[in-house]
C-alpha cells in the first residue's frame, strides 16, 4: 500500500490524500463556524462578538496540537518511507503523551484564569458576560481540542487520511446536532454552544484512541511507547515548531486586531472581524487540506530519496492550491452580499460593515496558496529552519507591524489592508526561497 506513494500518479495521490484531509481539517474549523452560525441566528451580534473574542484561544489550541501532531506526523511518514516502523511507533507514542500533557495544562490555566484572559483579549461590559458564558464551559474541554488536532495529524502521517476523515465526521456531526438543541431548545445560549463543542471533541478523541490502539494498519499506539524520550521529543518538536509559531502569531494578530477594533469601531467591528475570519477559513480550509494531504507523500518520497518526485509534488500542490485561492477570491468578491447574509441577514448595520470591509480584506487572498504550500514544503522535507523563517516573516515581521502602521494611518481600513499587503509580500518571499531550493514552479 505504501509503495503507492512513490509509484502512483502524483495528481491522483494529492486528490486522494487531500480530500480526507479537507474533511478532517474542516471538522476542526467547522466547530467554530457552526457555533458562530447558530449563535448568530439565535443570539445575535453580541453572541458573534463574544465567540470572535475567543478566536485566539482556539488558534492557540490549534498551535499546540500542530506542534506535536505535525512534528510526529512528518517523522512518522519519513520513517515509514525508510521502513523503520519501530521508530515510527515510538514517535507516535511520544507525540500522544505530549498532546495530553500540554492539553491538560492549558485546560487548568484557562479554567482558573478565564476572567483575566477575557479582559486581556479586550472583553468588557456586556461583551465580557457573553464571552464568559461561552469560554468558561469551553475551557473544561480544551485538552480534547488539542488532542484531536494533533492526533488527527498523526493518523494522516501514518498513511490513513480516510480514517482521519471518518473519525472527524463523528465529532463534527455530534456538534452540529447538539448546537441547536443546547442553544435554543434547552435555552442554554452561549453555554450550550460551548458544551456541544466539548462533547463533539470528546467523541472524536475516543474514536481516535480506539483506531490507533486496535485498528491502525502500519503504526499502532502502544503503552510501551508513551514514556517520553528526550531525543524523540526534541526531534518532533523541532519539526512541528514552524506550524506552532505560525498559529501562535496568528493568535497574537487576532488579539491585537480585536483590541484596536474595540478602540476604533467597538463591538460592531469585532463582530465584523469574526465574520471575515470565518469566510477566510472557508478559503483557507481546502488549501490547508492540500498542504496536509501532500505532507505524508512528500515525507515518504523524501525518505526514499526520490528528490525529483518530491519537487514535482511541490509544484503540482502549488498549482492546485493557487487555483483554489483564486476561486476563493472570485467568490468573496462577486458574492460578498450573499455570503454576509449567512451571518448577519437581520442585522443590516453589521452586514454593511462586513461587505465593505471584505473588499479590502480579501483583495490578495488569491496568493494564499503559494504562502501555505511553500512553507509546508520545507517543513515536510525536514528543512524546518526555512519553514520557520517563512512563518515568522508572515505574522511577526510583516503583519503585526503593518497592523499598527496602517491602522494609525488609515483607521479600520488599515487593519484590513495589512492582511492584503502581507499576503502579497509573502508570496514574493516564498517564491524566492523555492527558487533557491531549485523548485521550478513553471516547468
Amino acid at each position: 500500500m505504501l509503495e503507492r506513494l512513490e509509484k502512483e500518479k502524483i495528481s491522483k495521490l494529492i486528490i486522494q490524500y487531500s480530500l480526507p484531509a479537507l474533511v478532517a481539517m474542516g471538522v476542526n474549523i467547522f466547530y467554530n463556524l457552526a457555533d458562530r452560525f447558530f449563535i448568530g441566528y439565535y443570539i445575535g451580534r453580541m453572541g458573534i462578538a463574544g465567540v470572535s473574542l475567543t478566536m485566539p484561544i482556539s488558534t492557540f489550541n490549534l498551535a499546540t496540537g500542530l506542534l506535536f501532531g505535525i512534528g510526529s506526523g512528518v517523522l512518522m511518514s519519513i520513517n515509514l518511507g525508510k521502513g523503520d516502523l519501530k521508530r515510527g511507533e515510538c514517535i507516535l507514542g511520544n507525540g500522544f503523551t505530549l498532546l495530553f500533557l500540554i492539553g491538560i495544562l492549558q485546560t487548568i490555566l484557562l479554567f482558573l484564569f478565564t476572567d483575566k484572559v477575557i479582559l486581556a483579549l479586550g472583553g468588557s461590559g456586556e461583551l465580557f458576560n457573553y464571552t464568559m458564558s461561552y469560554l468558561k464551559p469551553l475551557s473544561l474541554g480544551i485538552f480534547l481540542q488539542v488532542m484531536y488536532v494533533g492526533t488527527n495529524e498523526m493518523i494522516i502521517g501514518s498513511g490513513a487520511p480516510k480514517k482521519a476523515m471518518l473519525i472527524g465526521l463523528i465529532g463534527c456531526l455530534t456538534n452540529i446536532i447538539l448546537d441547536p438543541i443546547f442553544i435554543h431548545i434547552l435555552n442554554m445560549g452561549m453555554k450550550g454552544a460551548a458544551l456541544a463543542t466539548v462533547i463533539g471533541n470528546f467523541m472524536a478523541v475516543i474514536s481516535q484512541l480506539i483506531y490507533l490502539s486496535r485498528y491502525s494498519q502500519h503504526l499502532k499506539l502502544k503503552v510501551t511507547n508513551l514514556a517520553l524520550k528526550i531525543d524523540r521529543v526534541k526531534e518532533l518538536t523541532t519539526i512541528g515548531a514552524p506550524a506552532f509559531l505560525v498559529q501562535f502569531f496568528t493568535a497574537s494578530v487576532v488579539v491585537i486586531t480585536n483590541i484596536i477594533l474595540k478602540r476604533l469601531g467597538g463591538d460592531l467591528y469585532i463582530a465584523t472581524f469574526g465574520i471575515l475570519s470565518s469566510l477566510y477559513l472557508i478559503v483557507f480550509l481546502p488549501i490547508v487540506a492540500i498542504y496536509q494531504g501532500t505532507q505524508p507523500i512528500l515525507g515518504y518520497n523524501y525518505g526514499r530519496n526520490n528528490l525529483a518526485r518530491v519537487q514535482t509534488i511541490c509544484r503540482k500542490s502549488l498549482l492546485y492550491s493557487s487555483i483554489v485561492a483564486t476561486l476563493g477570491f472570485l467568490v468573496t468578491v462577486l458574492a460578498s452580499n450573499s455570503l454576509m447574509d449567512i451571518f448577519a441577514k437581520t442585522d443590516y448595520q453589521l452586514k454593511l460593515a462586513a461587505v465593505n470591509s471584505s473588499k479590502i480584506y480579501f483583495s490578495m487572498i488569491f496568493l494564499l496558496g503559494i504562502n501555505v504550500i511553500g512553507a509546508g514544503y520545507f517543513q515536510a522535507i525536514g528543512k524546518f529552519k526555512t519553514s520557520l523563517i517563512l512563518n515568522i516573516s508572515k505574522q511577526c515581521i510583516l503583519t503585526i507591524p503593518l497592523i499598527f502602521i496602517l491602522s494609525w494611518k488609515f483607521g479600520i481600513k488599515g487593519l484590513w489592508l495589512a492582511t492584503a499587503v502581507t499576503e502579497c509580500l509573502m508570496a514574493f518571499i516564498t517564491l524566492m526561497y523555492l527558487k533557491k531550493d531549485n523548485v521550478r514552479i513553471f516547468s
